[in-house]
């Protein structure tokens, strides 16, 4: 017998529905009490047959469905779960996780827009998810782990959320030096792939001896990893906890998140600072970086593509390196707006959802040597736009 069903599929706003509580069956239970979860709707279909129901935060939004329970029964059993998306296709392959920290693929079909699969169920809970979860905690474990390894870095609160949850910094800075490279992170909550790439791609610049000595001689650092926490602790598809698209707000500043940073961003350059380069990291369904287009008129003109050049040719033999220009001058766009602002190239270093996960820390690796390799070869006045 069903003792917990919530009926309602489809509505114009989901602030109150898209997350259920736990989904109780005589034979199994769907969990969503972790973080990073979304369970929205669930349903016996037959026996040890189920559909669950995904809804987005809010609409409209970009349909990248991210899903999260954890599965247990009393009884061993082999279950079948449908889902669903709230009418669009899924995004994301879904995962498995025993100890909700280490992941594997998992079979899977699709039929239209519903996709399948088959799990042996227990009493130890088993994690489903659209990608590995990668919550606020363990970005704080990791901005903790740097600090460990290099106590010089500063680790900042910049300020709260639009939910109260902190957004920190990692800072790395000397007195004398006025260069700026700022990196930021998971404005979308399900790139989660994008934050595996800036996981590799700062602990490179930053405990590579090889590219830390001679860069920081010469450049600081300001790192925000996980500007949306509201939404990765919610399992939101794409927006922060107000249903913004925090990739949109980046002329309006209408958020807590995006006007923290940009304010951080401005106080640097008020205390004598310059910010020279910016990356801001994503995915999407492909690798791909997309960049100002060079009529911007961007200090200096060479630089983005001489970086690319050097990545492609290290790891060309296994990694095509693409690079999309486009300027969206009414978007809210971060890069976007460190080009129009401070009239230097800004990057959305954009990560496949299924790209190889042996070939992500490989290849953000490669593009932290390439970019501090660039970086260092321009000449401090090359940067020549008062940004005062």
């Amino acid at each position: 017998m069903l003792r917990y069903f919530l009926p309602i599929l489809l509505m114009t706003s989901f602030s109150a529905l898209s997350q259920a509580k736990d989904c109780r069956f005589d034979d199994v239970t769907f969990h969503n009490d972790f973080s990073t979860a979304r369970l929205s709707t669930c349903e016996r279909l037959a026996k040890h047959e189920y559909h669950i129901g995904i809804l987005p935060e809010n609409e409209p939004v970009n349909p990248s469905p991210w899903f999260g329970f954890k599965v247990q029964s009393e009884q061993n059993a082999q279950i079948k779960i449908k889902l669903t998306f709230n009418g669009n296709n899924p995004r994301y392959l879904p995962k498995l996780s025993t100890n909700g920290t280490q992941w594997q693929n998992i079979p899977f079909d699709t039929k239209g827009k519903e996709m399948w699969i088959s799990l042996n169920t227990g009493k130890e809970p088993i994690w489903i998810s659209a990608q590995e979860a990668i919550d606020n905690q363990e970005y704080d474990n990791w901005l903790a782990s740097l600090k460990n390894q290099q106590p010089t870095l500063e680790i900042e609160t910049l300020g709260q959320s639009e939910k109260g949850r902190p957004i920190k910094a990692l800072v790395k800075q000397s007195a004398k030096n006025k260069e700026w490279l700022v990196i930021i992170g998971r404005q979308h909550p399900p790139e989660v792939t994008g934050a595996m790439a800036l996981f590799t791609f700062s602990e490179a610049l930053l405990l590579d001896d090889a590219l830390s000595t001679p860069f920081f001689e010469r450049f600081n650092v300001l790192m925000v990893p996980d500007l949306n926490p509201d939404g990765v602790e919610t399992g939101n598809w794409r927006h922060n906890a107000n249903g913004i698209d925090l990739n949109r707000d980046w002329k309006n500043f209408a958020q807590a998140e995006t006007r923290l940073v940009r304010d951080k961003i401005a106080s640097i350059v008020q205390n004598g600072g310059k910010i020279v380069f910016a990356v801001d990291f994503h995915s999407t369904f492909h690798d791909v970086f997309y960049t100002m287009p060079d009529d911007h008129d961007l200090a200096p003109i060479p630089l983005m593509a001489g970086w690319l050049s050097d990545l492609d040719a290290e790891t060309g033999w296994v990694f095509k390196t693409v690079n999309k220009s486009a300027s969206s001058p009414d978007r809210g766009i971060f890069k976007q707006y460190i080009a129009d602002h401070y009239k230097v190239h800004a990057v959305t270093y954009e990560v496949g959802d299924n790209t190889n996960r042996q070939l992500i820390p490989y290849v953000a690796k490669q593009a932290a040597k390439a970019l501090v390799e660039n970086l260092l070869d321009v000449e401090p006045e090359a940067f020549y736009v008062d940004q005062k």
